[in-house]
């Protein structure tokens, strides 16, 4: 039994008129379960999105300062958020290329005559009810106001930010097992605020943003082998151009030779199946210098060892295969 905390609310603000999602960041919210939400006493209704995290839609208030309130059986957090009478959007970013839907909440919404984003009208817009409107970006870059003019009059305007396009650049490793559990790092530009990594459509298992050019992705596990598009999404748009492949374990079907030097430096061809992506061969242990052919063929150089047989494996990123016994050291004559 814990009691809960609250890290953050966002946004932080909203309008008189109520009716916006807050998102409610913390711990504890599940152990036990929170049992009420309220901004300065009054109710709100609110959804557990997780432990760590409640959607709420702020209730109607005037304006001014209050206290946001999360209560379980265990006890209470409260965190400070604030009522005014401007507008709020929801979300308040989006892509250069426009096609974002925003919700906007408000007083005296009833009967907007248009949606102006930085001056340009958005694509379309719907009146839900006299606080809430819900408009479709345009094109456009940078920051903005938004404006919503009702019979020719202006509102007070409030900030969209437009941002930039992500670009991917590369992915490592490029394969794993079909398992999943491969964790990987996507590197790129302007993606601080990717919101959601995929593997052939799967959604990853888990992601962090390191930086405005650097993700980490654990990989989902996937139902058969073969290369799938990794989708980064970000509020400024989605990257597809990646890809990953799933592998299952090699196989080793034969050597040749089979039998080489106790000094090493014999080239040693393996013949087997799914060794595109080698990432080690040994040989009795010890690791040889490797080169991939292709996908069922890899050449190593044999380390020195003493004399007798050799297990000889091969690690892919779907497994590791190995042949017992399958390489003979000898001595060289007069050795």
């Amino acid at each position: 039994m814990a009691v809960p905390t609250i890290t953050g609310l966002s946004p932080l603000s909203g309008t008189t008129a109520g009716g916006n999602p807050v998102v409610i960041t913390g711990t504890n919210f599940n152990t036990p379960a929170v049992t009420s939400v309220t901004f300065d006493g009054t109710s709100a209704t609110f959804t557990i999105n997780s432990d760590s995290q409640i959607t709420a839609t702020a209730p109607t208030h005037a304006a001014g300062p209050v206290t946001a309130t999360v209560t379980n059986a265990s006890g209470s957090a409260t965190a400070g958020y604030s009522y005014d009478n401007g507008l709020t959007l929801s979300p308040t970013q989006g892509p250069t290329g426009g096609g974002t839907v925003v919700d906007i909440f408000g007083t005296g919404l009833a009967g907007a005559d248009s949606v102006l984003f930085g001056g340009t009208a958005a694509w379309s817009f719907t009146q839900l009810s006299a606080t809430h409107l819900q408009a479709v970006s345009p094109v456009g870059g940078g920051e903005v106001h938004v404006v919503v003019m009702t019979h020719g009059n202006a509102g007070a305007p409030v900030y969209f930010y437009y941002l930039p396009t992500p670009f991917a650049s590369g992915i490592s490793p490029i394969a794993g097992p079909l398992a999943g559990g491969t964790a990987v790092t996507i590197t790129g530009v302007n993606l601080s605020t990717t919101k959601a990594v995929s593997f052939g459509g799967i959604t990853a298992t888990s992601f962090a943003v390191l930086s405005d050019s650097q993700v980490t992705a654990v990989s989902p596990a996937a139902a058969a082998p073969g290369s799938v598009q990794v989708e980064v999404t970000t509020a400024g748009g989605v990257v597809d151009n990646l890809s990953f492949s799933y592998d299952t374990n090699p196989t080793i079907s034969g050597l040749s030779p089979t039998s080489g030097s106790t000094n090493g430096g014999d080239t040693v061809t393996i013949n087997g199946t799914d060794l595109a992506h080698t990432e080690a061969v040994t040989f009795g242990g010890t690791p040889a210098p490797f080169g991939v052919i292709d996908s069922n063929t890899v050449t190593a150089i044999t380390p020195p060892s003493s004399a007798g047989l050799a297990d000889v494996a091969v690690t892919t990123s779907g497994g590791t295969a190995t042949d017992p016994g399958a390489f003979t050291y000898q001595a060289p004559p007069g050795g």
